[in-house]
């Protein structure tokens, strides 16, 4: 598998202000772990992370050159963010084989405006942004994109309904909802019809 390098350097974990010394000098506190490796803390450029989380690159494979040693193989599981200034404060590197399913959340894009909300006047809802997959490093995919413009109301869409591509499974709950078109209450359509009558003579 194709790796991207990044630098790292390792560190002694320590009292909180240490780490608030490693941000002010653009590094970001970060632990590297997964199956058969002991955890190792290390801290990494905040430009070069930038970069690698990219949009379309959170789980870009990575190769962590700890101290200059290679052979690090990588992604990004998961960050932590400043509240207030949007800065990722620390990282969590995981261990990746070429071989084995890492269960990781992916980002879900919807696009378009159902037609169950644009011509039946239903609602629309999206319950979660993210879906929980298992898949080999190189087949993770950045995002989970979809056009719901053909969705009528009512529409309860479920993780399970995705249509993923050959090698990556759910590792969700198949019945995690993600989103919802809900249909006109009966009173609301009733008003609208009747609204709409008096317009219709008009002509």
């Amino acid at each position: 598998m194709e790796l991207t390098k990044l630098a790292a350097t390792s560190r002694v974990l320590g009292k909180s202000r240490d780490c608030a010394r490693l941000r002010k000098e653009g590094k970001i506190p970060a632990v590297y772990y997964g199956k058969g490796q002991e955890s190792v803390n290390i801290s990494v450029s905040a430009i070069d992370v930038r970069k690698v989380l990219a949009p379309g690159k959170r789980y870009t494979l990575l190769d962590l050159e700890i101290d200059g040693k290679a052979g690090n193989a990588a992604v990004i599981y998961n960050y932590q963010k400043n509240p207030l200034t949007q800065e990722i404060e620390h990282i969590d590197f995981l261990k990746i084989e070429e071989s084995s399913k890492v269960k990781v959340r992916v980002p879900v894009k919807l696009s378009g405006l159902p037609v169950g909300v644009k011509t039946q006047g239903g609602t629309f809802a999206q319950q979660n942004r993210y879906i929980q997959l298992a898949a080999e490093p190189a087949k993770i995919p950045a995002v989970l994109e979809m056009d719901i413009s053909d969705f009528p109301a009512p529409t309860t869409f479920y993780a399970k309904d995705w249509k993923l591509a050959d090698g990556i499974e759910l590792a969700c709950q198949p019945r995690t909802v993600i989103f919802t078109i809900t249909a006109k209450s009966g009173k609301k359509a009733d008003d609208a019809a009747a609204d709409a009558a008096p317009a219709a003579e008009a002509k």
